[in-house]
């Protein structure tokens, strides 16, 4: 551990010099070096930016052409139509649930006037 930190500040100290006021600033050296490197990393982000675009662009490209295609044009066509068929078999099963609860209800009335309680009587 001793030498890594010792390794570190002498590393530091041969990248960076000490003025009068015992100010530690970096030489000409690392200065230079600091500025390439910033600039190859600008340019190296403006490589990554552009490549990115044009993934995308060819992304979007092989998008149209599927759904421009006669199979993409047939899976739409076909989800549409499955779209339909779960419309029409959901109305179809509330329309079923609602006739089974009319003769529910029916049934619950005619079984209450069966046993409807005796009339009153006054005595």
């Amino acid at each position: 551990m001793k030498k890594l930190a010792l390794v570190l500040a002498a590393a530091v100290l041969a990248a960076c010099q000490v003025d009068e006021k015992g100010n530690v600033e970096p030489t000409a050296e690392t200065q230079t070096a600091t500025a390439e490197a910033a600039q190859e990393t600008r340019e190296a982000g403006a490589v990554v930016k552009e490549g990115a675009q044009d993934a995308a662009a060819a992304v979007e490209r092989g998008a149209e052409q599927v759904r421009d295609s006669e199979a993409g044009q047939r899976i739409a066509a076909g989800a549409r139509e499955a779209g339909q068929g779960i419309k029409q078999g959901a109305g179809e099963a509330a329309e079923a649930a609602g006739d089974a609860l009319k003769r529910a209800g029916q049934e619950a009335q005619a079984d209450a006037k069966k046993s409807a309680p005796p009339p009153k009587t006054n005595t």
